[in-house]
């Protein structure tokens, strides 16, 4: 049975943030405390069923543990901020990164999203209608406010039965724009199937990398897609246990491959002294010992685990490590790279067809960064030839708003966040409507510089 400490003993002070505060309040009064509730409980009972300390191994890695509930998107959003609020000790780090800087930004305008024409309907079709919708309406939420805080009165636009219809108006004396928002998914299909394929090479050599406490830094050259299940196995079985020191092991045209070893010792003296969550961002930085991307970092150890508080919901806890393995993973192939930059074209044609012909209209494209530089030049030019293929006669798209997000977390900091905007107009109307254009970050803590967020170092 696993050990548990009382909440009592737990040494983390709960988060004090307005702002966040403000807007955790906000969202939830969409809701009854019935409803809200019941929604909780129901995440903490899936959240206890997939965060366990069972027997290392005895399921394979390429299951993993997705903590994301997408049935009920906006009630896990809800329940992230809960738990940085006031249940720290079940706060999940990675979800969290994603969300917590949303609620920042709308608790900071608490008093101008409310002027928004429509919004209180938008947020009970919300939690009641759309609930799966969460990152799509958001995004509409965060680009309506942006307006607003730009001086323009906003009217969302109530979905017809018939024709289609923008997400919102915009007015400032006699100008008026109607403004389509498109939210990409977080990550590309691609990525997922090579996540999976990842994971299922490095389940066959996880007990031998968990043997000798074995760190690996994998460039793949080709697609992992293309490859056996078995190939990190059959090229990496013999060279593991006569490697006693950190080297190159492997370099051809197809992969390559650095080795060096967990420091356990290390690891021991840290739990020593600190409380350490499982799959948390201190946790994988013992391993690796160093920061690193989670999304393309797999790891694995045996040890002894206790809860904090009660029940079993996202509060398991590290006191001891005695085996440990971490392998980082990067694939460069360029087939790779271009099913991973996904290019916007669908967006913008749909976002076209919901306008009214005769009006001036506006996009705003919302995606994520999590693919790297490489897939991000790849994705810009499959951008501007999209861009250079639009006829801007056929309809009155004037402009299009481009907003990449990016999100961390590291042992030191709970969240960080990097945005970044870019403009594109057809000249039908080059004057700029808005000054600020960041959905996210305050306009006041951006250093402008000539650079996207993805090609600078991360933090």
């Amino acid at each position: 049975m696993i050990p548990r400490i009382p909440l009592s003993q737990f040494p983390i002070n709960t988060v004090k943030d307005i702002d966040i505060e403000n807007a955790y309040n906000w969202f939830k009064s969409f809701i009854s405390d019935k409803d809200w509730l019941k929604r909780k409980d129901e995440i903490e009972n899936y959240l206890s069923t997939i965060v366990k300390s069972s027997t290392p191994f005895s399921e394979p890695i390429s299951e993993g543990t997705l903590l994301v509930i997408q049935k009920d998107q906006i009630g896990w959003y809800l329940y992230l901020v809960h738990a940085y609020l006031f249940e720290p000790h079940k706060y999940e780090y990675y979800q969290g990164a994603r969300i917590i800087p949303i609620f920042k930004r709308v608790g900071m305008d608490i008093n101008l999203i409310t002027k928004i024409t429509g919004i209180n309907k938008k947020m009970r079709d919300l939690f009641k209608k759309r609930r799966s919708e969460a990152d799509a309406i958001l995004f509409e939420i965060l680009t309506a406010l942006l307006w607003v805080r730009n001086g323009w009165e906003v009217a969302i636009v109530e979905e017809g039965k018939g024709a289609k219809t923008p997400d919102f108006e915009v007015l400032k004396g006699s100008e008026r724009w109607q403004v389509e928002c498109k939210r990409q998914m977080k990550t590309a299909d691609y990525t997922y199937r090579e996540t999976k394929k990842r994971q299922i090479m490095i389940s066959q050599i996880s007990k031998l990398l968990l043997q000798f406490n074995i760190l690996l830094d994998i460039t793949f050259h080709v697609e992992l897609v293309s490859l056996p299940d078995t190939y990190l196995f059959d090229i990496l079985n013999e060279i593991i246990p006569k490697t006693k020191t950190p080297c190159k092991i492997i370099s051809n045209e197809f992969i390559d491959i650095d080795l060096s070893f967990v420091d356990i010792d290390f690891i021991q003296n840290h739990l020593k002294q600190y409380l350490v969550k499982n799959n948390s961002p201190q946790l994988l930085e013992l391993i690796a010992n160093k920061e690193v991307d989670h999304s393309a970092f797999t790891s694995g150890f045996l040890g002894n685990f206790y809860y904090v508080g009660d029940g079993e919901a996202n509060n398991l806890y590290i006191n001891e490590i005695v085996k440990a393995f971490g392998v980082h993973c990067y694939c460069n192939s360029k087939k790779a790279l271009n099913a991973k930059a996904r290019d916007v074209r669908s967006q913008i044609n749909s976002a076209i067809s919901q306008f009214n012909p005769d009006t001036n209209s506006i996009v705003h494209i919302g995606m994520e960064t999590f693919d790297g530089p490489e897939v991000e030049m790849v994705r810009t030019e499959k951008i501007m030839n999209t861009m250079s293929n639009i006829d801007p006669e056929s309809n009155k798209l004037c402009w299009i708003f481009y907003h990449y997000f990016q999100s961390y977390t590291r042992s030191y900091m709970d969240w960080y966040f990097d945005e970044t905007v870019s403009t594109a107009t057809s000249f039908l109307n080059p004057v700029l409507p808005i000054k600020n254009t960041f959905l996210i970050i305050p306009e006041d803590d951006v250093l402008i510089e000539n650079n996207s967020h993805w090609n600078k170092d991360l933090p």
